[in-house]
């Protein structure tokens, strides 16, 4: 694959803070989170809608399949599933007795299951990535049971994806930069961490968010190096998109697939005040809420 230009990314909405998780409608649409403690709704013509009274920081978000805006609220220790009307529920603020204090990225798979990676046990995340420990994990939220943590001992963990035959969960651990992986066992513990991919992503190769796409290449968004890339499915890494100065694409934390069959890429962002999108050249992994 080569890599594309600066020149082939396009913007959609505007006045937006921070909005780190994004996701794909079929209908045009995108979600986002926002900074003031909200999500937004970009229409396809680039109107954005702001929606919700969430407070806190609302970090990686997903969609059911009722429609509903699935938020790890960094900020305030809950996961909140937001309706469209704004009113909303609180899925988690802890699992097995403990304080979730940092949700970072909820994903939820074709049989029900919500993952959410836990960054961090310190509320002071600016403090846990000075110095980082092994103290982020994995919970699940499944099956009428209340939350529960199915790994542990992660150094800051981040984006979280389900294969396409929802085989292993993989987990961003930003702060040793690489990816994990878990075998998915039915009604069983989850198998022992290995890493996909390279065993070190580079200096700067924090890796945030993660998403397949149907060739099974994880797509990995650096937010320190504006970069994108993807791990292709012999494990090797290779750049697609880097904006050295953050002109467009400014410490991207999140992508997902969208678009006429999902060929489109949307990237989520910690700097940016709209949603940049480019195409890519194998269509992105359906996901529960996406029925083409």
């Amino acid at each position: 694959m080569m890599k594309i230009d600066l020149m082939d990314v396009k913007v959609i909405g505007n006045g937006l803070t921070r909005p780190e998780g994004v996701m794909a409608l079929d209908d045009g649409s995108m979600y986002t989170a926002d900074g003031y403690g909200r999500c937004s709704r970009i229409d396809p013509n680039g109107r954005a809608f702001f929606f919700g009274n969430l407070g806190g920081m609302p970090n990686g978000i997903c969609i059911d399949k009722e429609g509903h805006c699935i938020v790890a609220n960094i900020g305030n220790g809950e996961v909140q599933s937001v309706a469209p009307d704004g009113t909303h529920t609180v899925l988690m603020t802890e699992a097995d007795g403990k304080k979730m204090f940092t949700p970072n990225f909820p994903f939820l798979d074709f049989a029900g299951r919500l993952w959410v990676s836990n960054s961090t046990d310190n509320p002071d995340i600016d403090a846990s990535l000075k110095t980082p420990i092994p103290d982020g994990c994995l919970t699940l939220i499944a099956d009428d049971r209340p939350p529960r943590i199915v790994a542990n001992g992660i150094c800051f963990a981040n984006g979280v994806a389900l294969d396409a035959d929802e085989k292993f969960v993989y987990v961003a651990e930003t702060m040793r930069r690489r990816i994990l992986r878990y075998l998915i066992q039915q009604d069983k513990p989850l198998g022992q961490a290995e890493v996909y991919g390279p065993e070190y992503l580079g200096k700067l190769g924090f890796p945030d968010g993660i998403a397949f796409d149907e060739a099974g290449n994880l797509w990995v968004a650096f937010p320190v190096t504006n970069t994108i890339g993807f791990i292709d499915p012999r494990g090797r890494l290779e750049i697609f998109l880097e904006d050295p100065q953050g002109i467009l694409i400014n410490r991207p934390t999140n992508i997902c697939f969208g678009g006429k069959n999902r060929r489109t890429a949307f990237i989520g962002s910690l700097g940016g005040t709209n949603v940049p999108y480019f195409e890519v050249p194998y269509p992105g992994m359906r996901l529960p809420h996406q029925k083409e």
